[in-house]
């Protein structure tokens, strides 16, 4: 079946490039008459850039081994003409994208729901970015004494984690209360000063 028709015309200068067009055949227009399509083209011509890699056509018969055909050294926009037809062709197809608005009718009553200033998860998330509290000296050092009123000996970490306290705001406590243990028995652990103990 005869599919398109491409005529090349010559410019009258030399230096512009020829003129292409490609015209498909009415049978093929009518093997689809409900979706419409252009049926003519302007084909541009354009040489590619030097320096670029060429691109080569090769061609095989019956599993032979491919034979070199030639090199592509001009580069084809196909653009469609815009007339009449064209614009038929972009009317169809925009409005069979689009689907037809429909009125829907509703049975059962639709929960609006009121909007809310802030969520559980958010009121959570500031909780956790504002992280402990600082408490007073005193209050730190009312915690310290509760804990060592049950164990002699506490780590810095273990301390931190009862006051929920900066280590910095901790050693400055500690350095004025307790001794830091350098004993092979109790090494890098804190206990009370003297004067601070009742046991």
């Amino acid at each position: 079946m005869e599919v398109a028709t491409i005529r090349i015309q010559k410019p009258a200068i030399s230096s512009e490039p020829f003129k292409v067009s490609l015209s498909l055949t009415p049978e093929l227009m009518e093997l689809e008459p409900d979706s419409p399509i252009a049926s003519k083209h302007e084909l541009k011509l354009c040489k590619t850039a030097e320096g670029t890699n060429l691109t080569g056509i090769f061609s095989t018969l019956d599993n032979e081994e491919p034979s070199m055909e030639g090199w592509i050294t001009h580069k084809m926009q196909c653009l469609p003409v815009y007339n009449t037809q064209y614009l038929k062709m972009k009317e169809h197809y925009l409005r069979s994208a689009k689907p037809p608005r429909r009125v829907k009718p509703l049975n059962h009553i639709v929960k609006n729901y009121k909007p809310v200033s802030s969520h559980a998860h958010n009121k959570d998330d500031c909780k956790r970015k504002d992280g402990p509290k600082m408490l007073s000296k005193d209050n730190i050092m009312d915690l310290l004494f509760q804990a060592f009123e049950k164990h002699e000996y506490y780590t810095l970490k273990d301390l931190q984690f009862i006051t929920k306290q900066s280590v910095f705001v901790l050693k400055a406590i500690l350095k004025d209360i307790g001794d830091y243990n350098k004993d092979p028995a109790h090494k890098k652990m804190w206990e009370l000063k003297e004067e601070y103990r009742h046991y």
